[in-house]
């Protein structure tokens, strides 16, 4: 019988578990961050710990993913701030 405080949360089989880590590869920054987040939610209760242990994501990915779907507000790392393009501005002092 399930306790009253622990929310239902539905079992996965191995094949589930695998198809959900296969997705989780094919993206990329706050879309990854955002999918782990949700199935983390879904599966696990919200625990990253759990997360960690059963899907094998990086647990501080996991937090910060549900740490930017509480807020509403997206993290950027240093790579998307400093690299890429250089602005207009810079590249026309030549």
């Amino acid at each position: 019988m399930p306790s009253l405080t622990e929310p239902s949360v539905p079992t996965l089989t191995a094949t589930h578990i695998e198809d959900l880590q296969l997705a989780s590869s094919k993206l990329t920054g706050s879309k990854r961050r955002a999918f782990q987040a949700e199935m983390t939610l879904k599966y696990g209760a919200g625990r990253a710990r759990q997360a960690e242990r059963v899907f094998g994501w990086g647990r501080r990915t996991v937090e910060l993913g549900l740490h930017e779907q509480r807020t509403g507000i997206e993290c950027l790392g240093a790579q998307e701030l400093c690299c890429g393009q250089p602005l207009w501005e810079d590249s026309s002092r030549t």
